[in-house]
């Protein structure tokens, strides 16, 4: 029984030799090749990205063209200039100028009567507006361009059906900086005055949405 044990021995202390011969030979194991650990930097170049900036020009000058919408009448296409005055950061004067032309009102189509005479739509205003919500506007992965969310709300004057009549406007507007000098707009108004075009005296609202683009100087 003692031999025994001390055969086992011998045979483990043996077997714990050759293996760490092998650790030691790895060419003597087996041919056994240890592939080397890749470590992948990350990429650290930072990515450029554009950001359009207001120039230094307080005035800002362009066109706009959309739909207006002539209440009892139809919804022509309109044509108009804006020219506005950034007196700060969130507040802006604008003055608009706008052109279009009714069609025939649901009046006249009834009463097979012409009931107005002169059709073309007239106004110009002075508002005041307000910066309420700038930001960025992200394009691309790449290209940012700076925004703005803002309201507007003044007085002016509407010529059409024969007669000026005294108006109220009041909106909303969108706009992105695409370059240092030149902007693009989406607007959404609402002009309202006392109407006495058709033979009923009533306040009428006409809704108008355009699209623009402006330049500073």
């Amino acid at each position: 029984m003692t031999m025994f044990r001390i055969f086992t021995l011998l045979s483990l202390a043996l077997s714990s030799l050759a293996n760490a011969n092998e650790a030691n030979n790895p060419e003597d194991s087996g041919n056994v090749q240890i592939n080397p650990i890749l470590v992948v930097e990350p990429d650290k170049q930072e990515r450029e990205q554009y950001e359009a900036q207001i120039d230094t020009e307080f005035f800002e000058l362009g066109a706009y063209v959309g739909i207006i919408g002539i209440e009892d009448f139809d919804s022509p296409s309109v044509l108009g200039v804006k020219a506005s005055f950034h007196a700060t950061e969130d507040f802006f004067l604008q003055a608009n100028f706008g052109q279009a032309e009714a069609g025939t009102s649901a009046a006249e189509i009834t009463s097979a009567a012409n009931l107005v005479s002169q059709r073309d739509y007239e106004y110009y205003n002075l508002l005041v507006g307000y910066n309420l919500f700038p930001g960025e506007t992200f394009i691309t992965q790449n290209l940012t361009l700076n925004s703005a969310f803002y309201l507007v709300a003044g007085i002016g004057n509407t010529d059409f059906g024969g007669d000026n009549h005294f108006t109220i406007t009041y909106g909303s507007g969108y706009r992105i900086i695409l370059s240092d000098w030149l902007t693009w707009n989406m607007d959404f108004r609402n002009h309202t005055f006392e109407s006495n075009v058709l033979p009923i005296t009533k306040r009428v609202n006409n809704l108008e949405f355009t699209v623009g683009l402006t330049a500073f100087f």
